[in-house]
């Protein structure tokens, strides 16, 4: 076998950088995928399967989308549950006799997806964060569109389940959790475009945890995202504070855990600082009621029981003028406020 060009050298390098997505390699004017990446590719995107270097008879699989309409194959791989990694050319290949160099600019998730092809603007997109040690567990839901960040914690033989009911109502496009959780969820790979889903415990909650028919991506991480320390001093210097009192954290290390796991997961594939990201508050699931999937169904809260939005709930009093109060309506409809003073105010606005 010949040994592989600079190129295709330089390729593996990256891919190796960033397991588990698909490489758009920036080639000129095209986004061009390789090896096993391209077989996945030209199969999902529907596009020619061809190879390179055939006349060295050591033929590397290819396939490739013009850079100026990549949004609309990156959108459509996101949707089907693949990271996708952007590598671009960082420097002038009119100024340079050597190879250019390129880099990964940006990893795009389900979870982390804010692109107007992926979003509908009446719909939160979340990313949720799952995190337990001993006898209890945390979640952490961000909506990186919006900014939205909240957290909460359990303890006990139920955290499990609460954290399930959860996801159940946060209805996230990906899920992320660090390696020691695999047993709860189920770590097999993802098969020709499949999305994972879980465990028999947990499956129902997760593979219909989305109200529109998505099923979230699962995406194990590192133990080293969910130290409490790494955790405390992002969000600390993040938010440029002192203490995280103010956000309702003192006590919760782990829900700590859990939403600093989130926000190094964002800056690390984003490659950005996040800064819109302004706020975090922790939340208590008994200032919620809790509404399963089987009581949203039956009901027709946000879609009917043919599959459609117009006839629900939702559709009736939705008279909303912006995507903000879309989502905002449609978030006390699936999970209804519990807090007194908050549902008085409610009462008092509408006399």
């Amino acid at each position: 076998m010949q040994s592989p060009t600079p190129m295709l050298r330089q390729y593996e390098e990256i891919k190796r950088q960033h397991p588990g997505t698909l490489l758009f390699f920036r080639l000129g004017d095209f986004y061009e995928l390789f090896f096993d990446d391209a077989v996945i590719g030209a199969k999902e995107l529907e596009i020619t399967l061809t190879a390179r270097h055939r006349e060295r008879g050591n033929p590397v699989p290819m396939c490739g989308v013009p850079y100026h309409a990549a949004s609309g194959y990156i959108s459509k791989l996101v949707r089907k549950g693949y990271r996708v990694a952007i590598c671009e050319q960082t420097e002038d290949a009119k100024k340079t006799t050597k190879l250019v160099r390129r880099e990964v600019v940006r990893v795009i998730t389900p979870g982390t997806a804010i692109d107007s092809q992926l979003l509908d603007a009446r719909d939160n997109s979340y990313l949720a964060s799952v995190f337990g040690a001993g006898s209890g567990m945390a979640a952490a839901f961000l909506d990186l569109s919006t900014g939205e960040f909240v957290a909460t914690q359990f303890s006990g033989d139920a955290a499990w389940q609460r954290v399930l009911e959860q996801l159940d109502s946060f209805s996230p496009r990906e899920i992320i959790f660090p390696k020691s959780l695999e047993p709860l969820f189920k770590s097999g790979r993802r098969s020709e475009g499949e999305i994972d889903t879980v465990s028999a415990e947990g499956e129902s909650a997760i593979a219909s945890s989305s109200y529109f028919g998505y099923q979230p991506a699962l995406n194990p991480l590192d133990e080293w995202f969910y130290s409490f320390d790494r955790a405390r001093e992002l969000l600390l210097t993040h938010f440029g504070v002192a203490s995280l009192e103010g956000f309702g954290l003192g006590g919760h290390d782990l829900a700590v855990a859990a939403a600093g796991g989130v926000l190094h997961y964002v800056r690390e594939t984003q490659k950005d600082e996040a800064a819109h990201i302004t706020g975090l508050s922790y939340f208590e699931p008994t200032d919620y009621l809790i509404l399963d999937q089987p009581t949203v169904r039956n009901l027709e809260l946000v879609e009917a029981l043919d599959g459609s939005r117009n006839r629900t709930l939702l559709a009736v009093m939705d008279e909303t003028m912006t995507g903000m109060g879309s989502r905002l309506l449609k978030q006390w409809l699936l999970r209804p406020s519990m807090k007194l003073g908050e549902l008085n105010a409610r009462l008092d606005a509408v006399e």
